[in-house]
C-alpha cells in the first residue's frame, strides 16, 4: 500500500465532516469502501487515525498530524495544477483566509469583492471565528492566513493593526457623545465575552489598573448576539470598532472611544509555514493589507494600520 493523494483525501475528508457517512457523501465513494481504506491506513501505521465515538470521527494525535499535512498537501495540488492551467502569468489556485468575527465584519465583503476583481482565478475562501478558533485551524493546517489578536498569535506573526476598542450602548440611555474616560466606560453595567477572551482580559487589566470593580451583568461569546442584547438596552459593551457598522449606527447604537488612557488591541496576521510563499497567498496578503490602509480613515474602520518593512515570507 502507498499514501497516494486519493488515500490523502480520504483521511481530510474524515477530518473535516468527522463522520464516515458524511466524508463518503462527499468523496462520492460508498461508505464501506471508506471504511477498508481507512482500516488499510491505520494498518500501514499501525496505530489508530480516529477515535470512533457516539459523536462521530474524533482524530486521534497521529490522525490530526496526518489530516493537517493532507490538508497542506491537496492545497498545494490544487495551486499545481490551476499554475498549470492558467499560466505561470496568471495567480491561480485556493486561498483560505480566517478573520476574527469581528473583523470579517468589516473586511470579508470587500476582500471577496477585490479578490474576484483583480485575481479571477483565485478563489477565496473566509472562515470566521474567535481567536483561539482561528489558532486551533492554523495548527491543523486548514488556513493558509489569519488575521488574529497578537496576544492570541505566536511571534512569527506580522503586526497588521492597532484596533481602538470603544463603549457601545444604546443611544436612549448613552447620551453622552464623544470621546469617555476609561474609568467611566468600566462604572457601566457591561455585556462581556467569558474570560478566556481577549477583550475580556483586556478589560479586566484595565479595571484592576484603575482599582474599579466591574458590573458584567451579562457573559456571552458571540459577536452578532452581544450586539443584540445591548441593541436590546440589556447593558453597553466594550468592542473593537471594526465590529459596529454603518447599520448598526444608523439604528439604536452609539459609540464612545474610550481614552485615557485609550484601550487599544493589536490585530496580526498568521501565514502557514508551509503555504507563505505560494503566489496566491502572498497576493492576497497583499489585497488584504490594501484594505486595511483603505479603510483606516473610513468610519467603519478605525484600525491604524503599521508600515511593514519586511517581506511576509
Amino acid at each position: 500500500m502507498t499514501l497516494d493523494l486519493r488515500r490523502l483525501r480520504y483521511v481530510h475528508a474524515i477530518a473535516q465532516q468527522g463522520s464516515l457517512t458524511r466524508a463518503a457523501e462527499t468523496l462520492g465513494v460508498a461508505q464501506p469502501a471508506l471504511s477498508h481504506h481507512l482500516a488499510e491506513l491505520e494498518a500501514y501505521f499501525g496505530t489508530p487515525l480516529f477515535h470512533r465515538t457516539p459523536r462521530g470521527m474524533v482524530a486521534t494525535d497521529v490522525g490530526r498530524i496526518l489530516a493537517a499535512q493532507a490538508s497542506s498537501i491537496l492545497r498545494s495540488v490544487e495551486d499545481a495544477e490551476a499554475a498549470v492551467r492558467h499560466g505561470v502569468e496568471t495567480l491561480a489556485g485556493a486561498v483560505t483566509l480566517g478573520l476574527l468575527n469581528t473583523v470579517a465584519l468589516s473586511l470579508a465583503v470587500p476582500m471577496f469583492k477585490r479578490c474576484s476583481e483583480r485575481y479571477p482565478n483565485i478563489r477565496l475562501s473566509i472562515w470566521e471565528g474567535t481567536s483561539q478558533t482561528l489558532v486551533e485551524a492554523m495548527q491543523k493546517q486548514e488556513l493558509d492566513l489569519a488575521v488574529n489578536l497578537s496576544e492570541a498569535s505566536e511571534g512569527s506573526a506580522r503586526l497588521l493593526a492597532t484596533e481602538r476598542l470603544v463603549l457601545a450602548g444604546h443611544k436612549d440611555w448613552e447620551t453622552g457623545t464623544g470621546d469617555i474616560p476609561l474609568r467611566e466606560a468600566l462604572s457601566r453595567p457591561l455585556i462581556l465575552p467569558p474570560r478566556d477572551h481577549i477583550i475580556r482580559k483586556l478589560v479586566e487589566w484595565a479595571a484592576l489598573q484603575q482599582d474599579i470593580r466591574l458590573d458584567i451583568r451579562y457573559e456571552l461569546a458571540g459577536g452578532w448576539t452581544l450586539k443584540s442584547l445591548v441593541q436590546a438596552g440589556l447593558a453597553s459593551t466594550i468592542i473593537g470598532r471594526s465590529a459596529i457598522t454603518r447599520e448598526d449606527l444608523a439604528g439604536v447604537l452609539t459609540i464612545r472611544p474610550i481614552v485615557s488612557p485609550a484601550l487599544e488591541r493589536r490585530l496580526v496576521i498568521v501565514h502557514s509555514p508551509v503555504r507563505a510563499k505560494a503566489p496566491a497567498v502572498r497576493a492576497v496578503t497583499a489585497l488584504l493589507r490594501e484594505l486595511v490602509v483603505e479603510r483606516a480613515g473610513e468610519a467603519t474602520w478605525t484600525a491604524v494600520p503599521v508600515p511593514d518593512t519586511e517581506d511576509e515570507a
